[in-house]
């Protein structure tokens, strides 16, 4: 049936193998993004006893899923260790083209700056010179995000240039639709880490309350922060000068991290719900540039809201970008398609297919190749098809009327295949002359679409005028005489005289072979036509 094959002749799979690899890669390289911010919601705060702890279970799992994302920069390490032909066996292809090739940059990856820092120097803050170090600490811990966040940005920036290079437009297409998902999940991977950081900074800060209270006022001991130390603290002391429910800013202002202490996100082991809770902030505070964060004084602060203005307004340039170009390619399309789909339902019903699917499936075949090339014409819709395709439609459309012409009854389907093989369709307006009289006939047509007018004007028994004049329609063909002459004709004799005028009587669709086509066609073919054949063809055509 007609509906097998309409959608192409088979997949490349050797580029779908290509794809499927990069999308893993892809998937290998957002872990280090994605699971570098667990090590940032292991801090919890007690506010019963004013006192700091780890999230034990959070911590092994943030440890080992660590261990498994710092497996692709140890393996590039390894080109420096391992000889030359084991590293480029096992490592080719997949790492080229993402993983940084510096060497300083790989061991900054693997260094286990979260680890040391959160898990083991914060737990040890008890004065202001702690607290001094932590803030370097903190800028190590976002240092390092760049070498690992390095390799999704360098993947994003080849897919973006890839989008820019292709050829077609079919494939810009697809990698507009591929760069726009990489680069969503960056725009949400950058939520995802502001969020974790504020979460992380929330906790700092009401600890950096507690130090300077106790710095300020007497009966309050600090000499650590851990919650496993049985030494007394003065809570209510804590409570009235560092209030987070309900906040204070009198006693201390506490700024953007207000939120999260007042909410209690600090002080749970619930971490399904620290997450939604600190990725719904990193998106609404990214995508509105930080403009409804209220910062207090505190210098640290301010930098990071800044930091979130800046990196918002930079990622809403870069994706606007992108999606500006994908709405304009969508755009273009469906204003084509809204102009071609009436054609293509003619079309369906002039060619007599059936079903309702045949006319959305040529549909996407034609959006497709304009797709390709957006220069193509699109008024003869059946030159937009596969050739596949094309060869389906023409054997139904005219096998049977074929088989019906004088001189090709009873010829072996070889040699239909052959003619319907080189039937190309063309388009007429209405009142166009298609073949003069007294002109070279030099091609047979088969009208599919439309009507036309045959006539002559040469003077007939001493009188000037047309002598006959028919109707020519859908499922008609002129130009018989041209398969007898292509039989018995040598090489060098001429074409037949048209002996009529053919003219257009509306928009009409035809499909014409050549003349000097046929005749290739009866000569490859010359032993399926015989002496009686020609004659047939010659006495039925004049």
């Amino acid at each position: 049936m007609l509906a097998k094959g309409i959608g192409g002749d088979g997949s490349n799979w050797s580029k779908q193998l290509d794809e499927f690899a990069k999308f893993i890669a892809i998937a290998i390289l957002i872990g280090p993004i994605l699971l570098d911010t667990l090590f940032l919601y292991v801090p919890i705060i007690n506010e019963n006893i004013k006192c700091f702890a780890l999230d034990d279970k959070l911590k092994i799992i943030a440890i080992v899923l660590r261990s498994f994302t710092d497996l692709p920069f140890l393996l590039n390490l390894l080109r420096y260790v391992l000889p030359t032909w084991y590293t480029s066996y096992i490592l080719e292809g997949l790492l080229d083209d993402v993983i940084p090739e510096s060497r300083m940059l790989n061991i900054l990856a693997v260094l286990p700056i979260p680890q040391v820092v959160i898990l083991i120097f914060l737990p040890k803050t008890r004065n202001s010179r702690s607290l001094n170090r932590m803030k370097f600490l903190n800028s190590l811990i976002l240092l390092q995000y760049v070498p690992r966040a390095y390799p999704m940005y360098k993947i994003c920036k080849h897919s973006n240039k890839d989008t820019r290079e292709c050829s077609t437009k079919l494939a810009r297409r697809k990698q507009i639709w591929i760069s726009g998902v990489l680069n969503f999940i960056m725009y949400i991977l950058a939520s995802h880490v502001l969020g974790a950081f504020w979460y992380f900074f929330s906790v700092q800060r009401e600890i950096d309350c507690w130090i300077s209270t106790c710095r300020s006022e007497n009966g309050c001991n600090l000499s650590t922060l851990q919650c496993d130390n049985t030494l007394f603290r003065n809570v209510t002391l804590l409570n009235d000068l560092c209030p987070t429910n309900p906040p204070n800013p009198m006693a201390y202002d506490f700024g953007i991290f207000v939120d999260s202490l007042q909410s209690g996100i600090v002080g749970t082991t619930d971490f399904p719900q620290k997450l939604l809770m600190c990725l719904s902030w990193g998106l609404r505070n990214l995508s509105s540039f930080g403009s409804n964060l209220n910062s207090s004084t505190n210098a640290w602060e301010s930098v990071f809201v800044i930091s979130i203005s800046i990196s918002g307004l930079l990622l809403f340039m870069y994706l606007l970008g992108h999606v500006q170009t994908f709405m304009l390619v969508i755009s273009r399309i469906w204003q084509r398609m809204r102009v071609i789909y009436p054609r293509i339902e003619f079309m369906v019903s002039e060619y007599g297919l059936t079903g309702e699917w045949v006319e959305y499936a040529i549909g996407d075949l034609v959006r497709e190749a304009l797709e390709e090339d957006e220069g193509l014409a699109a008024e003869n819709i059946f030159s937009l098809l596969p050739r596949k395709l094309q060869r389906r439609l023409k054997c139904h459309l005219f096998l049977a009327t074929l088989t019906k012409l004088p001189g090709l009854e009873n010829k072996d389907r070889q040699v239909l295949d052959a003619i319907m093989e080189d039937l190309e369709p063309v388009s007429y307006a209405d009142g166009t002359y298609i073949i003069r009289e007294g002109e070279p006939l030099d091609r047979m047509l088969f009208i599919t679409q439309g009507s036309v007018l045959t006539y002559k004007t040469t003077t007939t028994g001493g009188e000037s005028g047309s002598s006959s004049t028919a109707y020519l329609e859908k499922g008609d063909v002129y130009g018989k005489e041209l398969i007898g002459w292509a039989a018995t004709s040598t090489p060098f004799s001429g074409l037949p005289i048209s002996g009529q005028t053919v003219k257009s009587h509306e928009k009409v669709e035809v499909f014409a072979i050549r003349a000097a086509r046929l005749k290739r066609i009866v000569s490859r073919f010359s032993t399926h036509f015989n002496t009686q054949d020609i004659t047939t063809v010659e006495i039925t055509s004049y």
